[in-house]
């Protein structure tokens, strides 16, 4: 087979969307996995332009779901090349608001995601000895956010993972990084400043006018400013990179 197996997560929307349209220009077969329906529509447009591209609506915290999900991949391509862990949530509540309930949630889905996707893809790709993984990390894994407390939590343990990971994998020639955005220009981000702004009385404008002079540059990224970087790390031109955490974050963290 020509073309390479690329498995993204979250993929109706946002970053996700905008890898399934990256990969798919750059002749991959793409699966989309996601739990909105949208998805769908995305895989259908990236058809109607000549590309290939399946979707599955797929819970990525649910092992039977992702189990089902990766077996009709392996049924139907005998391979993965890359998994794009992408998809994820966001808490936005002062720390000793949450509720044990939204902790769980939280992990399941941001960390959990992205141990059962690999678990489950892994034995393909330790097969066929050769594959890449990359992880969605966040500008929150590396500094502190106000009411961001679980949200960052989980994006450091998948930065942490990825480093452990690397090192398990590569005698199987499997590469492992992450990257962490800084502010995308998202629905899942226009959610968090929207429940930011009930909170706290402030405009959604002025709200992202902050988030926005986080930046260098003053603006948000557009989601294919992220998949480009992410396409960059699951080809060869990124061969001997492994174990890294790069940095999309347009200097937040450089301040």
């Amino acid at each position: 087979m020509s073309k390479k197996i690329v498995i993204i997560t979250g993929s109706a929307r946002g970053i996700g969307a905008a890898c399934v349209r990256v990969f798919a220009q750059h002749n991959y077969a793409v699966i989309g996995l996601d739990i909105l329906s949208e998805g769908q529509k995305v895989a259908e447009q990236v058809s109607r332009h000549g590309g290939e591209c399946t979707f599955f609506v797929c819970d990525v915290s649910d092992e039977k779901q992702v189990a089902d999900c990766i077996q009709k991949v392996g049924e139907k391509y005998r391979r993965v090349d890359v998994l794009v862990n992408n998809a994820g949530v966001v808490l936005v509540k002062p720390f000793d608001q949450i509720t044990w309930d939204e902790f769980k949630r939280t992990v399941d889905i941001n960390l959990g995601g992205h141990f059962l996707l690999c678990k489950y893809v892994l034995p393909y790709m330790k097969a066929q000895r050769s594959g890449v993984i990359v992880n969605m990390g966040s500008v929150s894994g590396h500094v502190g956010q106000m009411d961001h407390v679980m949200y960052g939590a989980t994006k450091g343990a998948i930065i942490a993972m990825t480093r452990a990971l690397a090192w398990e994998l590569a005698p199987y020639n499997i590469r492992v990084n992450s990257i962490s955005p800084g502010s995308v220009d998202t629905p899942m981000l226009r959610g968090d400043i929207e429940q930011e702004s009930k909170r706290t009385g402030v405009s959604f404008n002025e709200v992202k006018k902050e988030r926005e002079a986080e930046q260098a540059f003053q603006r948000w990224a557009d989601p294919v400013e992220i998949a480009e970087p992410i396409y960059f790390l699951a080809s060869e031109g990124a061969s001997f990179v492994t174990g890294a955490d790069w940095l999309v974050d347009c200097g937040w963290v450089a301040k």
